[in-house]
This record gives structure tokens, C-alpha cells and sequence, in this order.
């Protein structure tokens, strides 16, 4: 039989609680600030640098292709650039795309924590917080993590009836191990946006303007450079398409567009 802890146990735990609590509200304001410095700093990177970096990148992924298809022409390999080259069409594997078990899980948590079912206030901001957590995890097809909010969701949201000791007890636990999840998740999401390139980018140029340098200006002529190095390999490889046979010269061009 279940014995709830005394009036003094359960005084210390709603204690911890509200430690807990707090605990968490500082970490949604840290994240929320440090959100919020990234867009700022990315806001001002972009003009400056993503979209030349974007286009160098994208000119490597097509030189790289160009150079494969031209070897395999080369050596005779047309067979492999006939027809829709698997290898060839994109530049990069697609994005995942949700699969049949995830959109299931997805949608059996979905049906189960919509707040208008929520109890109180509480019930109905953890709601949304868990909502919120599986439309992450069903966009990036993560199957194993839907399993899991779906299995936690059950073992802990059986309504608790009642007043007195033994139910606020109940209540008091069930929040204190919401709590600890919640700070766990928000430690994990800081950690992520800080390892992020843009916040790592962000960081190296802070570090770099209290020495006195502009990494921005930096890389922006680095950047150049490279761009200028990559359009003269690009010249390269269209030479040496030039020089295939006529019918293996239009392959490799159709199936990399150089």
C-alpha cells in the first residue's frame, strides 16, 4: 500500500520544487537571450558573408560533381551518367522526410495532449511544451524520440483526484520529475545552439574584436580569394568536358548542369 511522506517531507519537497522551478525559468531566459544574440549576429553576418559563402559552397558541390562525372567519362563509365544518376541529380542526399512511424507515433501523442483536455494552467503549459518537443522530433523523423515522449506522457498523465496528503503528494512529485526533464531538455537545447556555426562563428569574431581584428572583413576576403580560385578550377573542368567525345560531353553536362 502507497504511504505518503509526512506534512514536513512534503513541505521539503515542494520546496525543491520551487527551487527546480526557478532553475528552469533562468534557463528559458538564458536561451531565449542567447537565441536571440545569434539572429541578431546572423542577421548582421548574412549580408556580409553568408550569401558569398553559400554561393562557394555551392560552386565546390559542383566542381566536385563535374570532376567525378568527367573521370568516369574518362573511363568509359557512361553507362553510370545515363538516364537519372542517383549519384548525380542533386547536390547532397535530400532532407529525411517523416516516415509511416513516426507520423503514427506523432499522431497517437497528438490525439492524447491536445490542452484542451489540460486540467489546469499547468497541465496545459506542459501541454504545449510536449507538443512542442514532438512536432521537433517528428520533423526530423525521429521515431525513437516520439516513442519515448508518447511512453512518458502515459506513465505520467493519469489525472490525480483527491485533496490532502496523499494526492498533493503526488502532484508535488509528478512536477519536481517534469521539472528535471524540462532542465535537462533546456540544458541540451543551450548546448546545441551553442555548438551551432553561426554561435561558434559569433564567438570566434567577439574574441577576434576585443584583439582588435574584424573576422567579418577577415572573411569576407578570404572568401573572395577562394571564390576566385574556385571559378578558375571551374574553367578547368569545362575545358576538359570540352575535350570528351560529343555524346559523353552532353551527359556529363546534363547530369551535373556545368
Amino acid at each position: 500500500m502507497y504511504e505518503p511522506g509526512s506534512d514536513g517531507a512534503l513541505f521539503r519537497r515542494q520546496g525543491l520544487l520551487t527551487d527546480l522551478e526557478g532553475t528552469l525559468r533562468q534557463l528559458e531566459r538564458d536561451y531565449a537571450r542567447d537565441v536571440e544574440k545569434v539572429r541578431q549576429f546572423e542577421r548582421r553576418y548574412r549580408p556580409a558573408v553568408g550569401a558569398r559563402y553559400d554561393e562557394l559552397e555551392g560552386l565546390r558541390t559542383k566542381i566536385n560533381r563535374g570532376w567525378e562525372a568527367l573521370g568516369k567519362a574518362r573511363d568509359g563509365q557512361a553507362s553510370e551518367m545515363s538516364g537519372g544518376d542517383e549519384d548525380l541529380d542533386e547536390a547532397g542526399p535530400s532532407a529525411p522526410r517523416p516516415g509511416g512511424e513516426a507520423r503514427c507515433l506523432f499522431l497517437a501523442l497528438a490525439r492524447r495532449i491536445h490542452p484542451d483536455l489540460a486540467a489546469d494552467d499547468f497541465d496545459r503549459r506542459r501541454r504545449h511544451e510536449v507538443m512542442a518537443e514532438a512536432t521537433l522530433a517528428y520533423r526530423d523523423n525521429n521515431d525513437r524520440r516520439l516513442q519515448w515522449l508518447l511512453e512518458h506522457w502515459q506513465a505520467e498523465s493519469e489525472p490525480i483526484r483527491g485533496f490532502g496528503l496523499g494526492p498533493s503528494w503526488l502532484r508535488t512529485n509528478r512536477r519536481i520529475a517534469w521539472a528535471r526533464y524540462r532542465i535537462r531538455e533546456m540544458q541540451y537545447s543551450l548546448g546545441q545552439l551553442h555548438a551551432s556555426p553561426v554561435a561558434r562563428l559569433m564567438q570566434e569574431h567577439e574574441r577576434g574584436r576585443a584583439a582588435g581584428r574584424n573576422l567579418i572583413l577577415e572573411m569576407r576576403r578570404q572568401i573572395e580569394a577562394e571564390l576566385e580560385d574556385a571559378s578558375r578550377e571551374m574553367d578547368r573542368l569545362r575545358t576538359g568536358i570540352e575535350d570528351l567525345e560529343p555524346e559523353l560531353r552532353m551527359r556529363v553536362r546534363v547530369a551535373t548542369g556545368i
